[in-house]
């Protein structure tokens, strides 16, 4: 609302502030002149809030969709990198999971994330259920270390010998 009262502020000491010049111009092409610029001048402003309009916050009072919660941009930035995580978490383990297929290991992968420099999220843990036999579980260690850069130590099998 503090948007609103700003912008009728605005328009009113625009055109008070045109009246004031068209009052002092002399008749003719000049008076004309500043007229077209008055007119503009007070689109501008008329306009302006256009520009700096939260569109999400207008959107939600139109719908009357109640009080609006304006979260800070620190707010917001941290709620986008937990989406952009849990994004990454489940595409990682996608592809883990379909790496395994390929390779004819049966099991479920589950791939956690931290939130690194710059809140770039990066694979940090594993957790790799239903294998069976060392060698399954060697094989799914190595494609996890290189091609994730998961160490081993950061790598949890369940559901079958414990691998080390």
């Amino acid at each position: 609302m503090e948007l609103i009262r700003t912008w009728i502020l605005t328009v009113t000491v625009s055109a008070m502030i045109i009246a004031l010049a068209e009052g002092l111009m002399p008749q003719g092409t000049v008076k004309r002149v500043g007229r077209l610029t008055g007119g503009l001048v007070l689109m501008l402003g008329i306009l302006q809030p256009l520009v700096h309009m939260d569109y999400d916050e207008l959107f939600l009072v139109a719908n009357g969709l109640g009080e609006v919660v304006v979260e800070s941009r620190e707010e917001q930035d941290m709620r986008n990198n937990e989406a952009m995580k849990s994004i990454i978490e489940k595409e990682l383990s996608a592809y883990a999971l379909d790496k395994a297929q390929t390779l004819g290991l049966g099991c479920t992968v589950s791939i956690t994330c931290h939130l690194g420099e710059n809140d770039v999220p990066y694979p940090d843990q594993a957790v790799v259920t239903g294998l069976s036999g060392e060698a399954q579980k060697q094989t799914m260690m190595r494609l996890l270390r290189e091609d994730l850069g998961i160490p081993d130590a950061r790598q949890i099998y369940e559901g079958g010998e414990e691998a080390s």
